[in-house]
C-alpha cells in the first residue's frame, strides 16, 4: 500500500521528479568528468569518456521511471493528460459530450436511488433477513393477540404496528403528526436500541401505559427539529390527542421504523392510545404484522407452520351472532409470510411498479444518450483519421491507439458521471416532492451514496465502453485511407455505423414518446371523468376536535360553531358536514352489507355498499343532483324516523326499474341502523378516486348516527364564489373557536391532485424523458447531417457548378435524412406495440397499443427530424460553387 501511494505521488509530481532525475544524472556525469580530468585527460576527452561511461541518458531516465512507476500506468496517465489538453483546446465538443452523459446517467441514477430507498434497501436493524411480514395486509388486534399466544415456536419476536396521524402537543404547540403505534415487542424484535434513554417494551404496552405511565420514543429528526437536540430531552412531557406522554428515548440517526418512505416522528405503545373499541373488534383491521423467525426456521417452514396455526386463530376470533355467510368468509381468510428485510410500506406498494417502469424508461434515455455520444465520437474519429493513421504508421500498435481513445472516453464519462451525480441529487429531491402528498409525505435520503454510488460507478464504466469501443475500433481499422484521402466525399452514404446509431436513437425516442403519450392520455381521460359533484370553488376544511378532547355535546357544539363561522365568510354560499370528503383517496372508506325490506339481498347481488354520513345542505354544497324524492333536512334529527339517500347505481342494482323511494333497507346488524326509509335517489358520484368504477353508495344523516356526532371527526365542505382555501380569513374563522384544534384547508381540486399523484407523476416524468430523448435524437441527426454536409462541400459545389438545382440538393439531403428517421420510427413503432403490455396495469381506459398515442409519437418524431434535417440541407443548397471548389 505504501508503494502504491508513493507511485501515485510520483505520478502527480512527475515534472518535479523528472527535473530531479535530470539534475542527478548531470551531477554524476560532471563528477566523472572531473575525475577523468584529474587523471590527465583534456576537458573534451573527459567529457566524451564520461558520457560513454554513463551510457544512454535517455535509457537511464526510462529505467528510473520504470522503477518509480510501471510503464503501463504511466502511459495511462499520459493519455489522461493528453485528454485534458484536448478538452482545453476544444471545450465545446467536450461540453456537449459531458452534458449528454450527465443527463443519461443522472436520470438513471436518480430513479435507481428512489427505487433503492423504497424497495431494495434493507432495514437498519439487526439481521433483517430474518424478518417477515404478513400478507393481506391489515389485521385486527384480537387476531394479533391470538397469533402471538399460539406461535412461540415459530417466531422469536412478533409485533403489530400502524402509522396514524395524531394531534401532538409539542413544546411549541399542537400539530398533526405521523405517529407509529406499535406493540411492546416492536424494538426488541427489530433489535434496535435507543441512542439516548431507552425504548419501550411489553411492560409499557398496556391501557394507561406502564410503570412510567404513557411513554413515547422520538426519532433523531424530531429531536433536532422539535427540541433543538436538547440534552435533557429524556423525561420531557408531550401530549398526543390530549393524553400526556413522557419521552423515554431518542432513536439513532437513520432509523425510520419499518415503513420505507415514511418517517414518523414518534412511536408509542399501541394500547396506551388506541380506542378500546378498536382493540376489541375482530373486524377492525388496521394493524400490520411483522415478526422475526425463530432460529432454524425458514420462510417455507414458517408458512407451513402458519397454515396449521392460522385456522385456530381465526376460529378463536369469531363472535357470537355472526351470520353464517359472513362467518364462512371470515374463516376462509388466509395469509402468508413474506420477506421483511426491506420492511413494509404502503408508499412502496403504491409506487414500486411505476418506479420499475420509470427505471426502464430512464435506461432507454441512457441508451439514446450513448448512441448520441457514440455518433459524436465517430465524427471526431473521422476528423482525426489522418492523425490516428500517422500514429499507426510510425509504429504505434492498434491496441495502444484504442486504449488512448478509450481513456479519452473514460475521462469524458467520469466528468459526465460527476455531473450526473449532481443532477441526480437535485432531481431526486424534486422527484420525492412530486410523489409526496399530504397524507403520505415521502421521507427519503436521496444522497448518492452506498449502493446508488456503486450503481453509478458501474453504469459509468458500462457507458464508457458502450460509447467508445465501436468508434475506436472503426477509427483504427485501416490506416491507409487516412493518409491518402483528401476529401470527405459521400460520408453519409457509406457511414453505416453512424446511420445505425441515429436509427437506434430515433427508435428508442419513438418508444419513449409513445409511453409519454399513453400516460398523458390516460391522465387526461381520468380527469375527464364525471365526478358527479362540483370540482371548482369547493373548499374542504379538516379539523381534529376529537383529538383535542371534544366529545358528545361539546363536539356537536364545535361543529355548529364551525358551520356558522364558515357560512359567514365573504363569498361562501353554503357549507355542510360529511364524514368522507369528495374524493376520499387514502382516508379510507365505510362499507357494509344491507338488507332490503327486511329480507337479505340475494347472493347474486353486490353484498357491500359504500356509505357516507352527511349533514343537511351537503348535496347542495357540492352540487350532487337529486333525481328522485327529497333531500335531508334539519327535521331528520336523532329522534326522527331513520332515513337514507341512495345513488342511482344502488337503486338499479337492488331495485331494478322500480321506484325505490319509500322502500326500506337495513345496514349491517346494528340495531340503530334497522329499517331505514329511502327518501331520495341522487346521481352517481365518485367515492375515493376519479378512476374508480361506479359504486353503490348510500348517504346517512350525521344527526341520526350517534358516533358521528359524539366521537368522530367530520370534515366541513364550503362552496364559495371566491377561493377560501388557506386564506388568513378562513383560518382565523376556524381557529377562533379553539386555536388548539389543528386545521387543514384544501380544495376538491387539491384532493383530486393528491389522488392522482402516481398517474400525474408518471405522465410528467414520461413526458420529460420523451422530450429529452427527442432533443438528443434530433441533435444526433442534425449533427450527422451537418457534419456530412461540411465534409461534402466540394461534391456539392461540383453538382451546383454543373447545373444542379439547389432545390434538388436540398431534396437529396432531406430524403437521405428522413430515410434514417423513418427506419428508426418503424422500429420504434414495433417496439411500442411489443412492449406496451408491460404498462397495461398503469393505464386507464387506454390500450397499450393505442393507435392515437403511437401515431402521435411517430408523427412528432418525424416532424422534428424534418426540422433537424432542413437546417443543414438549406445550408448545403446555398453553397457558392466557386468558394466550394477552391476549398480544401
Amino acid at each position: 500500500m505504501l508503494t502504491f501511494f508513493r507511485r501515485i505521488t510520483h505520478l502527480i509530481r512527475s515534472s518535479r521528479a523528472q527535473r530531479d532525475l535530470t539534475q542527478e544524472l548531470e551531477h554524476h556525469r560532471a563528477m566523472r568528468q572531473e575525475h577523468l580530468e584529474a587523471a590527465g585527460m583534456t576537458q573534451g576527452e573527459a567529457e566524451i569518456a564520461a558520457r560513454r561511461a554513463l551510457g544512454n541518458i535517455t535509457l537511464a531516465r526510462e529505467d528510473a521511471r520504470a522503477i518509480w512507476m510501471p510503464p503501463r500506468l504511466e502511459s495511462v496517465w499520459q493519455d489522461v493528460s493528453y485528454t485534458v489538453k484536448t478538452i482545453r483546446r476544444g471545450p465545446a465538443f467536450a461540453s456537449v459530450v459531458v452534458l449528454i452523459l450527465s443527463i443519461g446517467i443522472g436520470a438513471t441514477t436518480c430513479v435507481f436511488g428512489l427505487l433503492d430507498g423504497l424497495a431494495l434497501r434493507t432495514l437498519p436493524v439487526r439481521e433483517p433477513d430474518q424478518l417477515v411480514w404478513f400478507k393481506d395486509p391489515s389485521f385486527s388486534y384480537p387476531i394479533f393477540t391470538e397469533l402471538h399466544a399460539r406461535s412461540d415456536r415459530l417466531f422469536s419476536g412478533l409485533f403489530a404496528w400502524n402509522i396514524d396521524r395524531r394531534n401532538v402537543g409539542w413544546s411549541a404547540g399542537a400539530e398533526g403528526t405521523d405517529v407509529t403505534l406499535a406493540t411492546g415487542a416492536f424494538y426488541s424484535t427489530l433489535g434496535v436500541a435507543a441512542a439516548r434513554g431507552r425504548t419501550f417494551d411489553e411492560g409499557d404496552d398496556g391501557p394507561g401505559g406502564g410503570p412510567d405511565g404513557r411513554v413515547a420514543v422520538i426519532s433523531d429528526a424530531a429531536w433536532a427539529r422539535r427540541f433543538n437536540r436538547d440534552p435533557s430531552i429524556i423525561g420531557k412531557r408531550i401530549s398526543i390527542d390530549r393524553l400526556p406522554f413522557t419521552i423515554i428515548g431518542v432513536m439513532p440517526p437513520g432509523f425510520f421504523g419499518v415503513a420505507p418512505g415514511l418517517s414518523p416522528e414518534l412511536t408509542v405503545p399501541v394500547t396506551a392510545i388506541a380506542e378500546p373499541a378498536a382493540l376489541r373488534s375482530p373486524t377492525s383491521a388496521w394493524l400490520h404484522l411483522m415478526g422475526r423467525l425463530a432460529p432454524g426456521v425458514t420462510i417455507d417452514k414458517g408458512n407451513a407452520a402458519l397454515a396449521t396455526v392460522w385456522p385456530a386463530v381465526m376460529e378463536a376470533t369469531t363472535w357470537e351472532g355472526q351470520p353464517p355467510e359472513r362467518r364462512a368468509r371470515y374463516l376462509a381468510r388466509t395469509t402468508s409470510l413474506q420477506p421483511g428485510r426491506a420492511g413494509y410500506s404502503r408508499v412502496r406498494n403504491q409506487f414500486v411498479e411505476s418506479l420499475w417502469l420509470l427505471f426502464a424508461l430512464t435506461g432507454l434515455l441512457l441508451a439514446v444518450a450513448c448512441a448520441s455520444v457514440a455518433n459524436l465520437l465517430l465524427a471526431r474519429a473521422d476528423a482525426r483519421r489522418k492523425e490516428l493513421a500517422l500514429r499507426l504508421a510510425i509504429g504505434a500498435s492498434r491496441g495502444r491507439v484504442i486504449r488512448q481513445l478509450l481513456t479519452e472516453a473514460a475521462v469524458w464519462t467520469a466528468m459526465g458521471a460527476t455531473g450526473g451525480v449532481l443532477l441526480a441529487s437535485v432531481a431526486g429531491r424534486a422527484l420525492v416532492t412530486l410523489l409526496s402528498t399530504f397524507e403520505d409525505p415521502i421521507a427519503l435520503d436521496m444522497a448518492v451514496t452506498g449502493r446508488p454510488m456503486i450503481f453509478t460507478l458501474a453504469l459509468s464504466i458500462a457507458t464508457a465502453a458502450a460509447t467508445a469501443l465501436v468508434p475506436a475500433l472503426r477509427a483504427t481499422r485501416n490506416p491507409s485511407p487516412g493518409l491518402t484521402a483528401r476529401g470527405g466525399l459521400a460520408i453519409l452514404r457509406g457511414w453505416t455505423m453512424a446511420k445505425s446509431f441515429v436509427s437506434v436513437q430515433v427508435a428508442l425516442t419513438v418508444l419513449l414518446l409513445a409511453g409519454a403519450a399513453l400516460f398523458t392520455r390516460s391522465l387526461l381521460l381520468i380527469l375527464s371523468q364525471d365526478a358527479g359533484f362540483e370540482r371548482n370553488r369547493i373548499a374542504i376544511i379538516t379539523t381534529d376536535p376529537v383529538g383535542s378532547g371534544y366529545r358528545e355535546e361539546r363536539l356537536a357544539m364545535y361543529y355548529s360553531d364551525l358551520l356558522e363561522n364558515v357560512s359567514r365568510l365573504p363569498g361562501v354560499q353554503s357549507a355542510a358536514l360529511s364524514w368522507m370528503p369528495p374524493i376520499s383517496n387514502e382516508l379510507g372508506y365505510w362499507t357494509q352489507s344491507i338488507a332490503v325490506d327486511g329480507a337479505d339481498v340475494p347472493v347474486s347481488k353486490s353484498r357491500y355498499v359504500y356509505f357516507n354520513a352527511i349533514s343537511p345542505g351537503y348535496l347542495d354544497t357540492v352540487r350532487i343532483r337529486l333525481l328522485r324524492g327529497r333531500n335531508f333536512t334539519d327535521a331528520d334529527s336523532a329522534s326522527a324516523p331513520k332515513v337514507t339517500l341512495i345513488n342511482a347505481s344502488l337503486a338499479r342494482e337492488y331495485f331494478g326499474e322500480s321506484n325505490p323511494v319509500g322502500r326500506r333497507i337495513s345496514v349491517g346488524k346494528s340495531a340503530s341502523r334497522k329499517d331505514l326509509e329511502i327518501v331520495g335517489v341522487v346521481q352517481d358520484v365518485k367515492y375515493q378516486r376519479l378512476q374508480e368504477t361506479t359504486r353503490s353508495i348510500a348517504f346517512l344523516p350525521c344527526a341520526q348516527l350517534g358516533e358521528f356526532m359524539t366521537g368522530t371527526n367530520l370534515v366541513t365542505v364550503a362552496r364559495a364564489s371566491e377561493g377560501v382555501n388557506g386564506s388568513d380569513t378562513t383560518l382565523a374563522a376556524v381557529r377562533s373557536i379553539d386555536p388548539r384544534v389543528p386545521v387543514r384547508i384544501e380544495t376538491v381540486a387539491d384532493r383530486i391532485r393528491e389522488s392522482l399523484v402516481k398517474e400525474r407523476s408518471l405522465a410528467v416524468l414520461a413526458v420529460t424523458l420523451g422530450v429529452a430523448a427527442l432533443i438528443l435524437a434530433c441533435g444526433g441527426l442534425y449533427g450527422l447531417i451537418a457534419y456530412s454536409v461540411s465534409r461534402r462541400t466540394k461534391e456539392i459545389g461540383i453538382l451546383l457548378a454543373l447545373g444542379a438545382n439547389p432545390r434538388s440538393v436540398l431534396t437529396m439531403i432531406v430524403r437521405e435524412s428522413m430515410t434514417l428517421a423513418a427506419a428508426g420510427t418503424i422500429v420504434g413503432i414495433g417496439a411500442s406495440l411489443a412492449l406496451g403490455r408491460f404498462a397495461r396495469t398503469l393505464l386507464f381506459q387506454v390500450s397499450p397499443t393505442d393507435a392515437v398515442s403511437i401515431v402521435a409519437a411517430a408523427g412528432l418524431m418525424l416532424l422534428v427530424a424534418l426540422g433537424a434535417a432542413l437546417l443543414p440541407a438549406r445550408r448545403a443548397a446555398g453553397v457558392d460553387p466557386s468558394v466550394a471548389l477552391r476549398a480544401e
